[in-house]
């Protein structure tokens, strides 16, 4: 298995990144990663503020060129594995109930499957916050979301689920970072427990095959994930694409995959902290009886 190392790490989603590996379409891929302050926060007793100062937002590791993707296809990344360290950082970092004053944050410990806040007791659930591909017309922020990816901070995208990414580059040029220890729906205040860590995936190529967002699938069922200036933005976005893939896939018209949504579909915050590039997944549940909406068994 390939390791990718943490010093492979880039601030921007760029077709100018040089790729830290290279991979054919089904071969294990590691990457080590670096929490989303660069390892910069270390002392409680100094303002977050200087900590971070100069530092990259968001470093994601990679990026990793996949053999033979090419614009059109799409990159599938079966997640196998997470592992964290043995604390993280929680910080008040935006959002509605980000104040005039210098960045509340706190070091919390990581045992056994557990973290402690306040006296309670919350198990982990490792999660990864950046995971996309690069773009030809423009270099994106691992801060950002965008239509390949990146910092979607689904709290879905975690061990057994599979990313399917658009491929709009040569070799796609993958690249993961932001991991969670544990984050709830919205990250609301603009941090989950931010920590070090490792990922484990297996990279999948589907040749030739329309996506305009990324799709997260889980056991049960699928997700888009799109994101947008505004939460209407962003959800209107998700809504039309997952229509248009249950169309296509089951051979409906338009018309019948829409009202099947609206009898049927998930619409879940991913990212909501009400600060630009909100991102939300807009789901349905898988049918045995149906295509898949996206690849084979």
């Amino acid at each position: 298995m390939k390791i990718i190392s943490d010093d492979n790490f880039i601030a921007m989603h760029s077709k100018n990144n040089k790729p830290a590996a290279y991979a054919d379409s089904g071969e294990l891929v590691g990457f080590v990663t670096r929490d989303c302050y660069n390892r910069s926060v270390c002392d409680k007793n100094k303002p977050m503020e200087e900590q971070v100062k100069n530092q990259p937002e968001n470093p994601a590791t990679g990026p990793l060129y996949i053999n033979g993707a090419m614009p059109g296809d799409v990159i599938a990344v079966d997640i196998l594995d997470i592992t964290v360290a043995d604390h993280g950082v929680v910080a008040v970092g935006s959002g509605p109930f980000k104040e005039k004053k210098p960045e509340v944050f706190h070091f919390l410990p990581i045992k056994n499957g557990k973290t402690v806040w306040n006296g309670i007791s919350i198990p982990i659930d490792p999660m990864i916050g950046v995971i996309g591909t690069a773009l030809p017309d423009r270099d994106v922020p691992c801060m950002h979301a965008f239509e390949g990816g990146g910092n979607m901070d689904c709290r879905l995208i975690r061990k057994g689920a599979v990313v399917w990414l658009p491929v709009r580059v040569p070799g796609a040029l993958l690249s993961i970072g932001d991991l969670h220890a544990v984050m709830g729906d919205g990250e609301v205040d603009g941090t989950g427990l931010e920590v070090d860590g490792e990922v484990t995936v297996r990279v999948r190529l589907l040749k030739n095959f329309e996506l305009n967002w990324p799709i997260t699938e889980t056991k049960d069922a699928w997700y888009v994930d799109s994101c947008g200036d505004t939460c209407d933005e962003a959800i209107r976005a998700g809504y039309l694409e997952l229509r248009r893939l249950i169309a296509a896939a089951y051979g409906w018209t338009l018309e019948d995959a829409g009202i099947y949504m609206t009898l049927q579909c998930y619409l879940e915050s991913n990212q909501a902290c009400l600060v630009p590039h909100d991102t939300f997944r807009v789901g349905v549940p898988k049918l045995a009886e149906m295509p898949r909406l996206i690849g084979n068994e």
